[in-house]
């Protein structure tokens, strides 16, 4: 009998899963055309669904001629820094799928200053080393292999220059250990970053080990698949009866040597569905039972899987509680709503449809029922697993929602924060609530947090949503100073008020409103025109995104006093007023908010008055007319005395005047 046996590691990976995740969320939500930058991934099957569905795969020339709408997916790989500066220039909306392992070395190579050489191992043409190579500042080199570092050298070298080396995501870990040792000895002030994704690693030994106990072995994935062809040159190197292929219709040719083979390894790349790994398995399966008798096709029709086994079957129901799943054999797998999800209250036709493929783990055989207890959950603690130790390496943040409160003898030990079934243990200091307030408040909240510690030995996690809340808050406040500009309007929110002026919240950065432009009238302190809590419409007066700093304005044309008083006043009018100063050489009265004029002393009354608080006092209501508008001067004059002669008001004598302007100078100021 054949032994067919798929390697743990074949499929997918976490990077790939989630560009594969993005662009059908992206497709499900009917969010216009998008235009993907390169393959998706490198799998000519996959990639000709995608193209079923409306997805056009396009290069970095055919962006400037794509149509008003269109969205940019930017696959696993990444893509190179400029194409992203264009999309932004263009004002064209992405989707950002790059690899969280991939950002990682991109932001590795950021951050170098310029004199800083930046060497990398891998092919100089892949997609992913030339999106690296883009974000150096100065000096890159990439090298192939530890051959290569070598030819690239002559006899004798060696330089003390500042430089760090980095190598592909999916380079051969073996050939990475020789590369490192050639570089240390040419530089030996070699900054070394291990960025071989620990996934590809894993995929690399597991086909090694697998195949070297193999007569046969298979390796699946698209022609062009970086990841798939290395995978190819291990497992010859240990198997020589090895072979690459994409897709099952290839088996055809190798029937001979797959019937003569007693133990046959399956191998798939990164980029390979699992459905097309199945199909490989399945028409193997069917070759190697051409040759069986009548009797060994009856027993193997009896033949159930084993405990622990990891197999995908297609969905039979669905129902409230579990999932019955077809495996193929004779046993019916049942899939309990405990094995799919930790979190209550999910309906699972909402996870799951007739005719689905699921992954899942084999768990206790029952003969008399005719069923097998799965387990999808263990399954995706693992995925979910890799994707928290990859977003503790790349800072990406994660969402989950708080399941636990913790407490000890001390009061709030923090909360734990599920990541589809992982836990993640957010201490009480880095949950964002103030020392000594409950923590209640979060349970069963959605909350976003970053990783800041992984224990792989336990397969524990510590998350921080006050970091997480840096971490947007800063993106929040970058993306706010690349877009805002001076003349820009909002409805802002007092923060906080000082002696000078008052903080506005614009939402994601705050604005200085000085007290000047508060009003347009006379005011002390700004607690005359706002609290705490108000809302203000407010525009950017100035703003300097070097020092990211503010300046607000809320003065307009349009609130401006004396064009108000232009458009309802004029000179000759009577007026009601209100006494809002008393001065020695005469009377402020406000004709509207924030207006007022000034009722010189020879115009309080018609007998002379040597004192005004004599005759008026604040808050008095007076009826006056307005005798004079100087409205470049922002002067206004009142008077009682012409209301109260029959004649009209005596004009004061010149000196009396030019002092009255000089004390209002002096009052203003």
């Amino acid at each position: 009998m054949t032994e067919i046996t798929v390697s743990e590691y074949s499929g997918f990976c976490f990077g790939v899963k989630r560009a594969v995740d993005m662009i059908n969320k992206s497709l499900d939500e009917g969010s216009g055309r998008i235009y993907c930058l390169g393959e998706l991934i490198h799998n000519r099957i996959f990639n000709e669904s995608l193209k079923s569905r409306g997805v056009s795969f396009i290069g970095s020339d055919e962006i400037e001629g794509l149509p008003e709408g269109a969205t940019v997916f930017l696959r696993a790989h990444g893509t190179v820094k400029q194409v992203i500066d264009d999309l932004e220039k263009r004002n064209i909306a992405y989707i950002d799928a790059t690899c969280p392992y991939v950002s990682k070395i991109h932001k590795i190579v950021a951050s170098q200053p310029q004199e800083t050489k930046i060497m990398v191992i891998g092919d100089k043409n892949h997609p992913e080393v030339k999106g690296i190579m883009s974000w150096a500042k100065g000096e890159g080199a990439v090298f192939a292999d530890s051959a290569d570092i070598e030819s690239s050298h002559p006899a004798g070298f060696k330089s003390e220059i500042d430089c760090i080396l980095a190598v592909q995501t999916t380079f051969s870990g073996a050939e990475w250990e020789k590369c490192k040792v050639k570089i240390k000895e040419l530089y030996p002030n070699v900054r070394i970053y291990e960025t071989i994704c620990s996934v590809t690693e894993n995929r690399q030994k597991t086909t090694r080990a697998l195949a070297s106990v193999s007569d046969f072995c298979v390796v699946v994935g698209g022609k062009n698949s970086s990841n798939t062809a290395k995978l190819f040159a291990i497992a010859s190197e240990v198997c020589e009866n090895s072979v690459m292929i994409e897709s099952a219709s290839e088996l055809g040719a190798y029937a001979e040597r797959i019937k003569s083979a007693n133990k046959i390894a399956i191998a798939a790349g990164a980029s390979t569905p699992s459905g097309i790994i199945q199909e490989v398995y399945n028409t193997m399966a069917d070759i190697t039972n051409e040759e069986l008798s009548f009797a060994e096709m009856l027993e193997q029709s009896f033949k159930t899987l084993n405990t622990g086994e990891r197999v995908t079957g297609i969905v039979l129901a669905v129902n409230p509680t579990e999932v019955k799943v077809d495996l193929g054999t004779k046993h019916t797998g049942i899939l309990p709503y405990d094995e799919i999800t930790a979190e209550s209250g999910v309906d699972l036709n909402d996870l799951f449809k007739v005719g689905d493929e699921v992954e899942v783990i084999c768990g206790k055989f029952s003969d008399s029922d005719g069923t097998v207890l799965l387990s999808k959950k263990k399954i995706d603690m693992h995925k979910y697993w890799e994707a928290i130790k990859a977003a503790h390496e790349s800072g990406e943040l994660l969402e989950g929602t708080i399941k636990e409160i913790i407490k000890n003898e001390k009061g709030y030990a923090g909360v734990i924060a599920l990541y589809g079934p992982n836990k993640v243990f957010i201490p009480a200091s880095q949950t964002g609530v103030p020392k000594g307030e409950e923590l209640e408040s979060l349970r069963g909240q959605k909350v976003s947090f970053k990783i800041i510690d992984v224990n792989e030995q336990r397969k524990r996690a510590v998350g921080s949503i006050k970091a997480s809340n840096r971490v947007t808050r800063k993106a929040a406040e970058e993306e706010f100073f690349a877009n805002a500009k001076e003349g820009d309007k909002f409805v802002g929110t007092v923060r906080a008020i000082m002696s000078y002026g008052a903080f506005i919240s614009l939402g994601a950065v705050d604005g200085m409103l000085h007290i000047t432009e508060l009003s347009w009238g006379r005011i002390k302190k700004p607690e005359e025109v706002l609290k705490v809590g108000d809302t203000i419409n407010v525009f950017i007066k100035s703003i300097d995104v070097e020092k990211k700093r503010i300046s607000l304005g809320y003065k307009t044309e349009e609130n401006d006093p004396w064009n108000i008083f232009q458009k309802n006043y004029k000179v000759g009018d009577v007026v009601d007023a209100t006494i809002v100063s008393i001065m020695p050489f005469g009377a402020f009265a406000e004709i509207f908010p924030d207006f007022d004029g000034l009722i010189h002393i020879s115009q309080i009354s018609d007998k002379p008055v040597s004192n005004p608080a004599s005759v008026l006092k604040v808050g008095d209501k007076v009826t006056v007319k307005i005798t004079a508008a100087d409205v470049e001067r922002r002067r206004l004059s009142l008077s009682i005395r012409a209301l109260l002669e029959d004649n009209g008001a005596e004009e004061a004598p010149a000196e009396v005047e030019e002092a009255a302007e000089a004390a209002t100078e002096e009052a203003a100021e």
